[in-house]
């Protein structure tokens, strides 16, 4: 009977603590995960497609003059003297060109550039007829089968400034083609100019003083650049230049009989096709690190 009341209460105990020993299990599933590592920010911020940029440029110019046309200091005109503006040119020449630019966006960037385009030859040359073979001892009237003229040298110098905006139209393996365009000043001067008398007057001679004057100019682009590194590209582009009216100093003559020298002024339109290859060295802008924020 003992034994019997003995493993009744055993019983009864292992029965009460049984349930106690499944509490600690069971808090220990309720606690959450320990929390993870937090990672050190990053010292930079990732880079983004906006910044500044210098850029370097050579190139060659094939240069258009047109339009040749003659003003006179004492009132005559081309129809009183019966001459006729013949053609005009200009030797093509180098370009050395430096800018700076800012990039916008991987769509939009401008820059400022300046650039020194060498020195070229001018010529040009004007005819001329009148009179009748009673009135024009020189025998240079209209049908006699001789022509009057006087030819012109001289050297015209450049310096072009412009504000430009380019689009890009996306990136191929590397390559970025794009367009734009360009406002701003060209500075010239002709200097050196010397007109020399053809017959009837040949050994007759005049100069022209340097003339330096500013236009506005305007430019058309396209173009592509290649990425090299990734803050180096190299560009390689066609450009038109348009720089407006070019003029010479007045010039005055060693032959003076009266009435033969008519302090003339010529002028000419000045256009140009570029070609351009130059590199671009890119500092991008780093994005700003974000701030870790402890919550409580």
């Amino acid at each position: 009977m003992g034994s019997l009341k003995a493993l009744t209460l055993a019983s009864g105990v292992a029965l009460a603590v049984l349930p106690m020993a499944h509490i600690p299990a069971a808090f220990a599933a309720d606690l959450l995960p320990p929390p993870p590592q937090l990672e050190p920010p990053p010292l930079r911020g990732p880079v983004e497609e906006v910044g500044f940029y210098m850029r370097s440029d050579i190139g060659v110019a094939a240069v258009s003059a047109s339009n040749l046309r003659s003003t006179f200091t004492d009132g005559s005109t081309l129809a009183s003297l019966g001459a006729v503006d013949g053609p005009v040119s200009v030797g093509d020449n180098f370009i050395l060109s430096l800018g700076l630019g800012w990039q916008f966006n991987q769509w939009f960037r401008a820059d400022l550039t300046a650039e020194y385009r060498g020195s070229s030859s001018y010529s040009s040359s004007v005819t001329y007829q009148w009179g009748n073979a009673l009135t024009n001892a020189s025998g240079c009237y209209p049908g006699s089968g001789l022509v009057c003229g006087d030819q012109y040298n001289g050297t015209v110098k450049t310096g072009l400034f412009l504000a430009n905006g380019y689009v890009d139209v996306g990136s191929w393996y590397g390559f970025t083609p794009y367009v734009g365009g360009g406002i701003g000043l060209a500075v010239y001067q002709t200097s050196g100019v010397k007109d020399v008398g053809l017959y009837p007057t040949a050994g007759a001679f005049g100069f022209a003083p340097n003339y330096t004057g500013t236009n506005f100019a305007w430019s058309l682009t396209g173009g592509v650049a290649y990425a090299i590194a990734p803050n180096l590209k190299l560009d390689v582009a066609y450009r038109y230049v348009n720089m407006g009216a070019f003029k010479t100093g007045a010039i005055g003559c060693n032959y003076t009989v009266a009435g033969s020298c008519h302090g003339e002024i010529q002028s000419f339109n000045m256009a140009s096709n570029d070609l351009l290859f130059g590199l671009r060295w890119f500092t991008p802008v780093m994005a700003p690190v974000p701030v870790l924020q402890t919550r409580y």
